[in-house]
């Protein structure tokens, strides 16, 4: 039947080649081709049913006030790029054993419409205008690229796509402009939270979504299992996003209400059976009466479907002392971060797990890769990974503190490095030099630094003490207990070693010799011959040899 340049109103009519009467109102084309031309419409006030291999050429628009079925063995519409259906009752259903292809749906009035048991085509335009569609696990699918190709409010209300498991609206983009998905459910508490998706580039995509009202934890996505980084999952609802054409990444941006729904900073996704970080999101402007959170980075990973708003941890950085350093220096790393507890990992290994957000350690040599953990016993976060280098300090060697007489020298001897540096540089014969000659007039402590091609350094002291007189170098005892208890076993003479010409000569009162040692190092015990010296008093003659002079004296050998 056609009808042009006038209206046409069908309530009884059933076309099955010829017209007949039926009890219920309905359009039903059994294998007929109806056209509606351009300037023309009809008007079904009851269903529609399109059976055995029917079609429909719309060139301009059915309104539909019942219910729409397609059993025809097609799409339904042989009119490419035209022709408007609205389904214009109270409660309305699109169903059929065949998916019918529209170019223009609009819902209209009142009541839900239903997309039942199968999924729906529109190549053009999808206008929800303020009615949801309720496509149960089906999908509703919208090939027009435009981004305004689907359109919702009316009245300040907001129509949505409503869907259960893997349901929701699927939408085709070849542009990186935002893409409205007008998503909402009353199941429970009512609730309308569209997504908007912004593909990073123009080539050909698609993407999917579904608004799930419900706790992520009653569909078997445990909020208790998560990301160290995030404190806690939306408990209201989550999504399912899916990339069914293509492959780009995708802005992904939420719109909730604070008031009721809390406040968030980041995305969680839904991987290996746990909420991980997916990026941060910010507050950004609002629409829809809805407070809009924006995605920071693109997602390029859709598999699984969920995702949920969630908060994430606060950042935690980690600052150090300036790089590289000595091995022989000390190294302080401060954790920045509102935590309760921090964990300073070096080389992979935890040293320091306390409420001090400062942690200072010395390292050897190499590369140390440091990093810090923080929590506050719910969530937390890591820093980013400090890698630490660490330059060999030289060892040092100096000589041992010595004692000299007035207006001699003593020999001062370092090694160890490439440089060497000997403060106060008065009375040495060369500051530079790794040996030196220090002439000092009185006690003198001299520090050397001694540094290697690298740059480290390191310090040493040594103390070159003065005495006016050669007797004042020397102790020597007069007592000998040779008892092996530690104490005066040996005649030992302090400083001796300064003078390595020395001399010694040891006598009995009869004038024996008992004892004979040239350079004496303090070894004698009172044996002579390989016996024991009877306790008495003996007599030395040191002499110390260039010019020193000679010490006489007695030292008495006590046995119990």
């Amino acid at each position: 039947m056609k009808a042009n340049k006038h209206i046409l109103v069908l309530c009884t009519l059933i076309f099955s080649g010829s017209v007949g009467f039926s009890q219920t109102a309905m359009l039903s084309n059994q294998g007929a081709l109806i056209s509606i031309k351009g300037g023309a419409f009809i008007a079904v006030h009851g269903d529609a049913l399109n059976e055995r291999n029917g079609l429909f050429h719309n060139s301009d628009t059915i309104h539909l006030f019942g219910d729409w079925k397609n059993n025809a063995g097609n799409e339904a519409f042989s009119s490419i790029g035209e022709g408007v259906v609205t389904l214009r009752g109270n409660n309305q259903t699109v169903s059929g054993t065949d998916i019918s292809r529209f170019y223009d749906l609009r819902l209209e009035n009142s009541g839900v419409k239903f997309g039942s048991g199968i999924d729906i085509y529109t190549d053009g335009f999808l206008r929800l205008n303020d009615r949801e569609l309720n496509m149960d696990s089906n999908v509703v699918h919208v090939f027009n690229p435009n981004p305004s190709a689907v359109q919702s409010g009316l009245n300040s209300n907001f129509g949505f796509v409503s869907a259960t498991e893997d349901g929701g609206l699927l939408r085709h983009t070849n542009s990186n402009a935002e893409y409205a998905y007008y998503l909402g459910s009353t199941l429970g508490t009512t609730r309308f939270r569209p997504l908007h998706i912004r593909p990073e580039t123009a080539s050909a995509n698609a993407y999917r979504a579904r608004f799930a009202n419900t706790d992520p934890n009653n569909e078997g996505l445990d909020r208790a299992q998560k990301d160290f980084e995030i404190c806690n999952i939306n408990p209201n609802f989550y999504h399912r996003v899916a990339q069914t054409v293509g492959n780009s990444a995708a802005f992904i941006d939420f719109f909730i209400n604070t008031a009721t729904d809390g406040n968030y900073n980041g995305i969680g996704h839904w991987s290996a059976l746990a909420w991980r970080e997916e990026v941060s999101a910010a507050a950004g402007s609002n629409n829809y009466g809805l407070d809009r959170i924006n995605s920071d980075s693109a997602v390029s990973n859709f598999s699984p479907y969920p995702f949920a708003l969630v908060n994430l941890s606060p950042e935690i950085l980690l600052a150090s002392d300036a790089n590289p350093i000595c091995s022989n220096v000390s190294i302080n790393f401060e954790a920045q971060g509102p935590y309760t507890t921090y964990n300073f990992i070096v080389d992979s290994l935890l040293q320091q797990s306390s409420n001090n957000n400062i942690y200072e350690t010395q390292l050897t040599a190499g590369m140390h890769p440091v990093w810090v953990t923080g929590s506050d016993g719910i969530c937390g976060r890591s820093s980013d990974t400090l890698f630490i280098e660490v330059l060999q300090a030289p060892t040092s060697s100096i000589s041992n503190d010595t004692v000299i007489v007035e207006g001699t020298a003593a020999n001062l001897l370092a090694s160890g490095g490439d440089f060497y540096e000997w403060t106060p540089a008065i009375d040495l014969s060369c500051a530079l030099c790794p040996n030196t000659s220090a002439s000092p007039l009185v006690s003198t402590t001299y520090t050397v630094t001694i540094e290697n091609i690298e740059g480290c350094s390191v310090t040493d002291t040594v103390l070159v003490e003065v005495k006016s007189d050669v007797g004042q170098l020397l102790f020597i005892p007069n007592v000998l207990t040779p008892n092996n208890d530690g104490y005066n076993d040996t005649w030992k003479i302090n400083n001796i070693q300064l003078f390595p010409s020395n001399s010694v000569i040891i006598v009995n009162r009869w004038g024996d010799v008992v004892f004979r040692s040239n350079n004496y190092n303090n070894e004698f015990d009172g044996n002579f011959s390989g016996g024991l010296l009877p306790s008495g008093t003996y007599y030395y003659m040191l002499d110390l040899g260039q010019g020193w002079g000679i010490f006489k004296g007695d030292v008495t050998i006590i046995r119990k």
